[in-house]
């Protein structure tokens, strides 16, 4: 009789679905350069500094996931903010970055909730190539793009022959709701079209501010594409931010053209931009060079130039610079990184 009850449970065991596997992962980047600034403020000297994130966002991460059967998976992200060249907490906070549970499906998509990246800005990063978002080759900073969202719910949908969609909402939950009632909600959307060496994006994001002395909606609208026929590959960008309503500061067109040229183990990268703001007359363009070479396919050395002419009141700074940047300065500098994945 125990023999057979022992049987039995073998063979259940044997029969149990794949739900009861997951497993974890520990990831994560650690970038550090050397830059050299000049031209940020009336006066300044030219400085040296030791600096993060030149090419790559450091981080440290944890990714879960769990087979639940029928196509069905859930997944948990952790990632903390990680300021390499100090180790100091970052003043966002550690884990500032990303913080969400999803449930992911193969046939109608996946649904996350948490502090998460946007639509907007996958649509905008789609023109920065090997740059990243970082650094003093990227013109990120100058597209003003929500990067991530809290409190989001984000759907993306599986892949149907090169097209996916998404859309995402947050809402802003002030504390203030009787004169901020809508403050800080958020949503966007996303559509996108990839197949071989040529791949095409549009995003829409919408911000509200609403408090005692301000009341305006900000409107994003991005199509970027990028074509590759090597060596050479080709990024752009345009992008309007409008804001309409009481407060309302800006009317920006933002134009971004890069290049990239495939040399075995590296790549040779030039960048051009500008961004003019209708509204109040203040422009600023941009040009940025740069070649990274992969030591291997976790670890990347990298040499970045960039040069900002500011105009007006425009204050745009480089990439991951150290150093602060007043409004109508020019700031130009070089950098020399590497940064490793794990």
């Amino acid at each position: 009789m125990q023999k057979k009850l022992l049987t039995a449970a073998v063979s259940l065991a044997l029969a149990a679905p794949a739900a009861a596997y997951a497993q974890a992962v520990l990831y994560g980047i650690v970038d550090v350069n050397v830059q050299h600034v000049s031209s940020y403020a009336p006066g300044d000297d030219n400085n040296f500094a030791v600096g993060h994130n030149g090419q790559k966002s450091s981080r440290l991460g944890a990714r879960a996931s769990e087979d639940l059967g029928a196509g069905l998976s859930a997944r948990a992200v952790i990632e903390f903010d990680i300021t390499s060249d100090t180790g100091a907490t970052s003043a966002a906070g550690m884990t500032q970055r990303q913080t969400l549970v999803s449930l992911d499906s193969k046939s109608w998509g996946e649904l996350a909730l948490g502090r998460q990246l946007t639509h907007i800005f996958n649509t905008v990063a789609m023109a920065e190539g090997n740059s990243g978002v970082n650094g003093f080759q990227s013109m990120y900073g100058m597209t003003d793009t929500q990067t991530r969202s809290s409190n989001y719910v984000k759907y993306a949908s599986p892949n149907f022959q090169g097209f996916t969609f998404g859309a995402g909402w947050a809402p802003g939950e002030d504390a203030t709701p009787v004169t901020n009632d809508g403050n800080g909600d958020f949503m966007d959307f996303a559509l996108r079209y990839e197949a071989g060496n040529f791949g095409v994006a549009y995003g829409y994001g919408q911000v509200e501010t609403k408090t005692a002395v301000a009341d305006f909606k900000e409107k994003d609208n991005a199509i970027t594409g990028y074509f590759n026929f090597n060596p050479f590959k080709v990024l752009a960008l345009y992008k309007t931010s409008k804001q309409s309503g009481t407060g309302a500061a800006e009317d920006l067109k933002i134009y971004t053209l890069r290049g990239e040229f495939s040399t075995g183990p590296g790549v040779v990268a030039v960048s051009f931009g500008e961004s003019k703001n209708d509204l109040t007359g203040d422009d600023a363009d941009f040009v940025g060079l740069a070649y990274y070479h992969n030591l291997s396919k976790r670890t990347t050395a990298y040499v970045q130039y960039g040069r900002i002419k500011n105009k007006g009141t425009t204050a745009f700074a480089l990439g991951g610079s150290n150093f602060a940047t007043t409004a109508g300065s020019d700031p130009k500098g070089f950098e020399v990184g590497m940064n490793h994945s794990f």
